[in-house]
C-alpha cells in the first residue's frame, strides 16, 4: 500500500506546480521573477526563495512568496486531512 500514498504525493507536489506555473506564466503573464516566488511560496521552500532573491536581485520574489505561504500552509494540513477522511476509510 506504501507505492499508492508515494504516487498521491507525486501527483499533489507536481501536478500543482506545473498548473499554476502554466496559469501564471500565459494566462496571468506574469514575470519570470513573480512565478519563480509564487513557486517557491507554493513549495514552502526557503532554498528556492533565496535562490530567486539572488537571481531577480530585486524583493519580487520575497513579495510573491510571502502572499502564498500562509494559504500553502493551510491548505496542506487540509488535503492531509481529507486524504485521511476519503482514501483510508
Amino acid at each position: 500500500g506504501g507505492y499508492i500514498w508515494v504516487g498521491y504525493g507525486v501527483i499533489i507536489t507536481i501536478l500543482p506546480l506545473l498548473i499554476t506555473g502554466l496559469v501564471g506564466r500565459y494566462y496571468c503573464k506574469l514575470n519570470y521573477f513573480t512565478l519563480i516566488g509564487l513557486l517557491a511560496g507554493s513549495t514552502t521552500d526557503p532554498p528556492a526563495l533565496a535562490y530567486a532573491n539572488v537571481t531577480a536581485g530585486n524583493d519580487t520574489p520575497a513579495v510573491s512568496y510571502a502572499t502564498v505561504y500562509p494559504l500553502t500552509m493551510f491548505l496542506r494540513v487540509l488535503m492531509a486531512q481529507l486524504m485521511i477522511l476519503f482514501f483510508y476509510t
